[in-house]
């Protein structure tokens, strides 16, 4: 049996290190310190060479044996050897996660010093790393856990040299401690908010919300983070225009004292609660939404990882696609494609060019975009079925409008985690088309009215605007009209 190494954990990982991390991570497994095993060196040299120098390549366990070792029977101490590159490439990405934030650093060097009672030696430590703190303008989740861990440094620092004058950090202490809960749980409580929405989840015992005191205090209000966090939970929550816009208004006063790495976050939040009226009907969010959108790429805000996600790019192409925003989403689709992973890339492009061909009304274009495409995951595959069916629509292709009808109704409802409102906008969506279809071919003017007063009554279904224009570009639309005024 011949076994693949693609699956292995350590192989997985080595996949996911920039050439930055490749570098660090040799040096990291050269140095005595961290590694002793030459065996280790030489089997990482030989995956660097499999994964990185001739990429592509499927190779075997007993492939890699030959190279090691020149015996293709070690796959025992190959498993063993594999195991420790493991541990090592976890210690590695542990420790460049520490370097990347040097206040965590500074706070278990401190837990060390007062575990060993060095009291003098941490007591300067101590001040200057929280006056260097301080000086941080960008505050965000990440700075108020770091605040509340230092001023807990300083507070252990000041009991066990003289407890009787803890009481100035004791009450700092709380005062930091309120602002860092405030930060979080108004974060937690937006979400469960937004998965509410999102899932229309029951809640069987009543949200008890524990902020409504904390937050009375002028000074913790004025705070960035929390002022955003509460405005978006009253927005999600609510559901208002005016709550709305005085979040936008806040987000705008206060987005450039939020560090970048969760500036994404927040804007996710935004964009998912106008999608979400998007998706009720409230075609008036579209340009709000497309707005937000280009902010948030010309803040360069769109991924915190190596890689921006296909999802969204999608998802801002094909809103600005909507709103014939054509040269801006051809420009952008440009500027990010390479940030795209590069097993999804291609797919992504061409999914992305289609949209754009799709509603500049070029559907050979799009049909050819779209023939290019791969499924990713879900969410690409829904839109991508989609655009095809109102591809074939456009095209007249009946055989193989019907053929997508049937097997894309049966592929959302083989789904099984997807959500039931998610189902109900995909199936509804190809019920109607169909019946569009039908009205297409067979001229039942008096099918259109109320199939388009059925459209408007749906809670959920995708892309209705587009299925009231096609109903309404029907010559028979007309006279349906004006046998209904006739009527009146």
């Amino acid at each position: 049996m011949l076994i693949k190494m693609h699956k292995n954990r350590f192989v997985r990982l080595m996949n996911t290190f920039s050439d930055y991390d490749m570098k660090q991570f040799e040096r990291f497994i050269h140095s005595p310190y961290h590694n002793r095993s030459q065996q280790c060196v030489d089997v990482f040299n030989s995956l660097k060479y499999y994964l990185f120098e001739v990429p592509g390549i499927n190779f075997t366990k007993a492939e890699l044996c030959v190279s090691v070792f020149k015996d293709t029977k070690k796959i025992n101490t190959l498993e063993v050897i594999l195991s420790k590159l493991t541990k090592l490439a976890e210690g590695f990405i542990v420790i460049e996660r520490l370097n990347r934030q040097p206040y965590i650093k500074q706070h278990l060097l401190l837990e060390e010093l007062l575990e060993r009672q060095n009291l003098e030696y941490s007591r300067s430590i101590i001040t200057n790393t929280i006056n260097r703190h301080e000086t941080i303008k960008q505050r965000g989740e990440q700075f108020y856990f770091e605040h509340y861990l230092l001023i807990g440094n300083r507070y252990s620092h000041t009991i066990l040299l003289n407890e009787k004058n803890a009481w100035k950090d004791l009450n700092e202490i709380t005062r930091v401690l309120d602002e860092f809960y405030l930060v979080n749980r108004l974060k937690l409580m937006c979400e469960i908010e937004s998965y509410k929405k999102r899932y229309s989840t029951e809640q069987n015992e009543p949200q008890i919300d524990p902020t409504k005191e904390l937050l009375k205090p002028d000074s913790i209000r004025e705070n960035p983070m929390i002022a955003i966090q509460y405005s978006m939970l009253l927005t999600i929550s609510n559901e208002r225009e005016e709550d709305f816009k005085e979040l936008l208004s806040i987000f705008d006063k206060y987005y450039l004292d939020i560090p970048k790495n969760e500036l994404l976050s927040l804007y996710s939040t935004i964009t998912n609660f106008c999608i979400r009226k998007i998706v009720q009907g409230h075609s008036n969010y579209a340009q709000t939404l497309f707005s937000i959108y280009k902010k948030q790429a010309e803040q360069r805000v769109l991924s915190n990882r190596k890689y921006v996600s296909g999802q969204l790019v999608k998802n801002i192409v094909s809103l600005s696609a909507t709103i014939g925003e054509f040269k801006w989403a051809e420009d952008f689709l440009k500027l990010h494609i390479n940030d795209v992973k590069p097993d999804s890339r291609d797919s992504v492009y061409h999914y992305n060019k289609a949209i754009l061909a799709f509603y500049q009304k070029d559907f050979k274009t799009a049909m050819e975009h779209l023939n290019q495409t791969e499924k990713i995951d879900l969410s690409f595959e829904l839109g991508r079925k989609t655009v095809l069916l109102r591809t074939y629509y456009e095209l007249k292709e009946g055989l193989a409008f019907d053929a997508l009808c049937k097997s894309f109704r049966e592929y959302v409802h083989s789904q099984n985690g997807m959500p039931t409102r998610l189902k109900k906008a995909y199936v509804n969506f190809t019920t109607v088309i169909r019946k569009i279809e039908r009205i297409r071919q067979q001229g039942e003017h008096g099918k259109i009215l109320p199939l388009i007063e059925k459209i408007n009554n749906y809670e959920f279904l995708t892309n209705k605007p587009w299925l009231i224009e096609k109903l309404k570009e029907l010559p028979a639309y007309k006279r349906a009209l004006a046998e209904e005024t006739v009527d009146d």
